[in-house]
């Protein structure tokens, strides 16, 4: 008979954060006289949270407390407490993993679930997990064939190629969609150290690559 196990995912990005409740249901598949096998055996997701803006102190401080908050509030909006999970997970992935407090978050998070598995993850399990959630290596497995998943965040672009379910190679590119930010008022305010190094090589100045407004005719 199955158990049921209601576990939590925060995923921290580098552009974003986000909440998930899910209802686990783990079996012990082996026989009676096997040693134990506990899978899991159905997964509904029970609560998807709002994606929030990555709360960072600095560019290269992630605000701890504020992600904590963060994610206090998505358990009252989902009507949970932290004694209702009983796993649960915390991943800090893209640029973010790279800030200079990420363990301590990950530490600051830890009490949110009962058996928490915390990490960051690098560029090889990030692209891996993308792959597996986006259904590219069950497809793989299903029909016997290659797949490839290409996974683009904030920061960074994670790949991972499936041969019959089976990962063949993986891989991240410094490549994503919020390198290089623009305020408001059209101005550069924010630019990644990956693209800061491309435009020392080339010679480029980004302070000076200003969005202008159209002059009035």
């Amino acid at each position: 008979m199955a158990d049921e196990l209601l576990s939590i995912g925060i995923d921290i990005g580098t552009s974003t954060t986000q909440v998930i409740f899910s209802r686990l249901s783990i079996e012990n598949t082996s026989g009676y006289f096997s040693v134990p096998q506990i899978r899991i055996v159905d997964k509904q997701v029970i609560y998807k949270g709002e994606v929030h803006s990555t709360p960072l102190k600095t560019r290269t401080m992630i605000d701890a407390d504020a992600v904590a908050l963060l994610v206090e509030g998505e358990f009252k909006r989902a009507g949970f407490t932290p004694r209702d999970t009983r796993t649960g997970a915390v991943i800090i992935t893209g640029e973010t993993a790279r800030k200079d407090n990420a363990a301590l978050v990950l530490e600051r998070l830890s009490g949110f679930a009962g058996d928490f598995v915390v990490s960051t993850a690098g560029p090889d399990l990030e692209s891996i997990i993308a792959g597996k959630g986006s259904g590219a290596r069950q497809y793989s497995e299903d029909h016997s064939c290659v797949a490839a998943n290409i996974d683009i965040g904030g920061g960074t672009s994670n790949l991972v190629v499936f041969d019959r379910g089976e990962t063949v190679c993986a891989g991240c590119l410094d490549i994503g969609g919020r390198l290089i930010r623009v305020s408001r008022d059209l101005y550069v305010d924010y630019v990644s150290e990956s693209v800061r190094r491309i435009a020392r090589w080339k010679g480029i100045s980004i302070a000076c690559l200003l969005y202008t407004s159209p002059s009035p005719r």
